[in-house]
């Protein structure tokens, strides 16, 4: 499994897609990564799919498996800066 490192925080309130931002070094994968690619936010067990990637910028958009459910690191509703992602 690869990382990437979040790197601007996000709203991440139950069942809304996280705003996942790169910076130079992470951006590179952006191209390696498909739609539907299962995530993981270090800190909890709450699990996602990759839903949209920007492929030109340096972000990628990453739903909750649940849609009851949030894709947030340790803080509820928000994915802070510095939060590692698995994929």
């Amino acid at each position: 499994m690869a990382t990437v490192t979040n790197r601007v925080a996000a709203p991440a309130l139950r069942g809304q897609g996280v705003k996942i931002t790169l910076d130079a070094t992470d951006q590179a994968v952006l191209s390696a990564l498909t739609l539907g690619t299962v995530c993981t936010a270090a800190g909890s067990s709450n699990t996602g799919t990759i839903a949209r990637i920007d492929t030109f910028g340096n972000s990628f958009i990453v739903n909750p498996t649940s849609p009851a459910g949030s894709f947030s690191g340790s803080l509820a509703g928000q994915l802070a800066a510095s939060v590692v992602i698995t994929y």
